[in-house]
């Protein structure tokens, strides 16, 4: 009797815990997630003006248009040229900041991590404001430093071949602090007993960072680098308020034209496909990494 009574009991504790903490949570990630894109998925195949009240089935046609689309072309080549530039800027950097904050004192480790990760706590608006007065072709701190030392001041954001490198060092200046704290976990984690069999071997610090560090922290780097791929991809705080996509769309990048299309020209359906295109490019190089992490 019991038995009975307390199989019951778990299995009402069970259907409760279901009831009151798994199906709100489920609504939620419904309303939230999984229907927007079912949405987007689906408007990516009308034509939808929200200015002129149209809303038209059209099946490939967005799609069609896409590939003859200039802006369009040219965002994805300026966000593939962002993500080439950032990810490996980023990772390699917070690798080397990682290992010099292993290296300090617990004192000293402990002062510096808070500052490398201040710049991520701040909010990218004004941390792009600030830098595009540091970028100010006539009143930016860099120029001025440039002519103190006899070099020629440089447009930066005014130019459309330093434009996207500009805003990209921003992002990556920022990154470099979250990033570095993931590694740093990692490398911490590493048992100081494998080193000390290298050093009885006679291996030097370079072995050392080649023969065991490295190959202990290929998991952290795979994760960090398909997270710091997806931050890359998604870009666009940055680039709206530091050069709004110029000069000349030549730091136009894909969520920066989604906007555009979709909230300015009110022309949803258009942006909605774009949407799904970037939506399928990350999942490829997304599925690529996974596969390669889980073969390792």
């Amino acid at each position: 009797m019991l038995k009975k009574i307390f199989n019951y009991n778990r299995k009402m504790d069970r259907a409760l815990f279901i009831i009151i903490g798994l199906v709100p949570t489920f609504i939620w990630f419904f309303f939230m997630f999984f229907y927007p894109i079912f949405r987007i998925f689906k408007k990516s195949f009308y034509d939808w003006n929200l200015a002129y009240q149209i809303d038209k089935f059209v099946g490939f046609e967005n799609f069609i248009e896409l590939t003859n689309d200039r802006v369009f072309l040219i965002s994805l080549e300026n966000t593939f040229f962002v993500v080439i530039y950032i990810v490996p800027a980023t990772i390699i950097l917070s690798l080397v900041v990682a290992i010099l904050l292993n290296n300090f004192g617990d004192n000293i480790r402990e002062f510096f991590t808070p500052i490398y990760f201040l710049p991520v706590i701040t909010s990218m608006v004004a941390v792009g404001i600030v830098w595009k007065w540091l970028y100010h072709p006539s009143y930016g701190l860099f120029n001025y430093l440039l002519q103190l030392v006899g070099l020629p001041i440089q447009p930066f954001l005014n130019s459309p071949s330093q434009s996207l490198e500009s805003v990209s060092a921003v992002v990556v200046w920022r990154n470099i602090g979250y990033f570095a704290v993931i590694i740093l976990a990692a490398l911490r984690g590493i048992p100081d007993t494998y080193y000390e069999a290298a050093k009885i071997d006679g291996a030097n610090r370079w072995q050392e960072f080649i023969h065991i560090t490295l190959p202990l922290l290929k998991p952290t780097l795979l994760f960090t680098s398909i997270m710091a791929i997806i931050r890359a991809f998604k870009i666009f705080i940055p680039i709206q308020i530091m050069t709004d996509g110029g000069p000349g769309n030549s730091s136009m990048v894909l969520v920066l034209n989604i906007y555009k299309n979709g909230f300015e020209f009110l022309e949803m359906g258009y942006a909605s496909a774009m949407t799904v295109v970037l939506f399928f490019v990350i999942m490829f190089i997304t599925a690529i990494q996974w596969k390669f992490i889980r073969s390792e």
